[in-house]
């Protein structure tokens, strides 16, 4: 993954800052998950950047692939609601 993933990351998320990549277990079963930091697109509104941390999950079954990406503000408490989310993934 971080051999074919993390490069075009960093070409399309401004401020890229690769983290961890490890395995985690979820209801769905195991997934890689890739920890990486950015700046957020800006706002249309207001134009403001918002440095943020990502959580990409992949999840492997039957030759099927499916990714969930999560992000917030770098330091916000999202452990918990990225955890019901990323648990709440189900394959058909």
């Amino acid at each position: 993954m971080n051999s074919t993933v993390v490069p075009v990351l960093k070409q399309q998320v401004p401020a890229f800052q690769a983290g961890k990549t490890t395995v985690v277990s979820r209801q769905a079963g195991q997934a890689v998950l890739l920890t990486y930091q950015g700046n957020s697109a800006p706002d249309l509104v207001t134009g403001k950047v918002v440095h943020s941390a990502f959580e990409r999950y992949s999840f492997f079954r039957g030759g099927r692939q499916v990714d969930l990406t999560l992000s917030g503000p770098v330091g916000a408490d999202n452990v918990d609601p990225w955890r019901i989310v990323t648990d709440s993934f189900r394959w058909q």
